[in-house]
């Protein structure tokens, strides 16, 4: 049984030491239970974003950097890798693109809008840098999401500051949006899952648009659904809402209310929901549309933080909050986390309307360095250890100051992750079964115990 165990004041980064198990049932107190016999959810997978701006940044960095960037994200455990494969994309621009730009232009009068579709802004540097992902990570699944349909589609005439789709526009943008996905997978790249629209209840100074949840349902079922089924593509998973998780219970009520006056289920246009976490915890949202849909995937699809400039205590407090909305998400049901931008520059960027923020790795031009964030390694705490396809487990704890995650790994392993927020340390006994462990939890760390 192996301990790995880091702390957010950098002095340790997954330190390993061995740990043994004793046979105790007299032991009562200051206990960590897992339950691995009570199997729940899936697991998909774990990443970041493959943003043009990440894409942007990569191409600027020297060829070894590159390849240390890549190992870091893509690589495997016993490289020191944090075994990412699952990530998200956009379809079109979005605020970490360099710029709008849609994938058709205004047609002229009785012209197809199709006529004019083109990915080459993709081709130029997007596509080639998830290539370079899935030279490191050939099993890469890839989630997209719009931002924005073109201006011409929407009642503000932008694709920035929210706006709506016109309803006579509806067909068309399916078709772009389905012609997108054909032109991914073209290029060869492993688009498996698409949202209808990033943060539909967003209205923002960048790349935004707004709908109803009566509208994404409508727009979905009989537009979205018809023309990737017409097209040979009905096996892309639609995902709902891909927005903040205070509202993610009656988002998918209201969808499934017009849904139904479709005569249609939920689980007829979706195969799950994606959600951000910039509303705060929310976890038991999560608990009870899990229990609501047992079978839909329930993905976190973004979360960033704001730019700390390399500011220690930012970076460790930032480093925690991942790990806690992480344990937090997949305790409560989730199959999947993505996190936003992959890699990103020494300003948090760039990012077309200056909305910057932290990214794991970030790349410091001027001193030509990889800056590797402390949330790096707190997410490799779960991306490393537990596995696409594990099943979570339940655990419980004698405290509330200790976070914890249970999984069980198709090849058989456990991983049981300890998240330690507080100023004190913690010792405690972990038990499974009739076999106990004695562990030690200091401040401000996380660890993973796997057996």
């Amino acid at each position: 049984m192996r301990r790995y165990i880091t702390t957010a004041d950098g002095s340790r980064s997954h330190e390993v030491s061995e740990l043994s198990w004793i046979t105790d049932e007299s032991s009562e107190e200051r206990q960590i239970v897992c339950y691995p016999q009570h199997l729940r959810q899936r697991i998909i997978g774990f990443g970041g974003a493959l943003t043009e701006a990440s894409a942007r940044v990569f191409a600027s960095m020297p060829a070894e950097l590159q390849d240390e960037a890549l190992l870091r994200c893509f690589g495997p455990v016993a490289r020191g890798g944090n075994a990412y494969t699952f990530c998200r994309t956009h379809l079109q621009s979005c605020d970490f693109a360099c710029g709008t730009y849609a994938y058709v232009s205004r047609p002229r009068r009785s012209r197809p809008v199709l006529d004019t579709f083109s990915i080459g802004r993709d081709q130029s540097l997007l596509i080639p840098f998830i290539r370079c992902c899935m030279a490191l990570q050939p099993d890469l699944t890839l989630v997209a999401a719009p931002w924005s349909p073109p201006a011409f589609m929407k009642t503000n005439r932008s694709m920035c500051r929210g706006g709506k789709v016109k309803p006579e526009s509806y067909s068309d943008w399916a078709q772009v949006l389905t012609r997108a996905v054909s032109a991914w997978r073209a290029e060869g790249m492993p688009l498996a899952y698409l949202s209808v629209q990033n943060e539909p209840m967003a209205t923002q100074t960048w790349d935004s648009c707004v709908y109803t949840a009566a509208e994404e349902a409508r727009f979905a079922a009989q537009h979205l659904l018809p023309a990737l089924d017409a097209n040979g593509l009905g096996d892309v998973k639609l995902l709902a809402w891909d927005h903040n998780k205070e509202r993610l219970v009656a988002r998918a009520g209201d969808i499934a209310c017009t849904l139904k006056e479709l005569n249609k289920a939920v689980d007829d246009v979706f195969s799950g929901f994606a959600f951000h976490w910039y509303t705060g915890d929310h976890f038991e949202a999560i608990r009870v549309l899990r229990d609501l849909y047992p079978e839909m995937e329930l993905i976190h699809t973004e979360g960033c933080a704001a730019f700390s400039a390399d500011d220690s205590a930012a970076q460790a407090a930032d480093a925690e909050h991942y790990a806690h909305d992480m344990i937090g998400d997949l305790d409560a049901g989730a199959n999947g986390y993505i996190d936003w931008n992959i890699l990103l520059d020494e300003m948090g960027g760039p990012n077309h309307v200056g909305n910057y923020c932290d990214a794991p790795l970030m790349y410091d031009r001027s001193a030509r360095r990889l800056v590797v964030n402390r949330s790096f390694g707190y997410i490799g705490h779960m991306t490393r250890y537990i596995k696409p396809g594990a099943q979570v487990f339940p655990t419980s704890s004698y405290t509330a100051a200790l976070e914890t995650l249970g999984a069980r790994n198709p090849d058989g392993t456990h991983a049981l992750v300890v998240l330690n927020r507080g100023e004190s340390r913690h010792r405690a006994t972990l038990r499974t079964g009739s076999n106990t462990a004695h562990i030690s939890v200091p401040a401000h760390s996380i660890q993973t115990i796997v057996w």
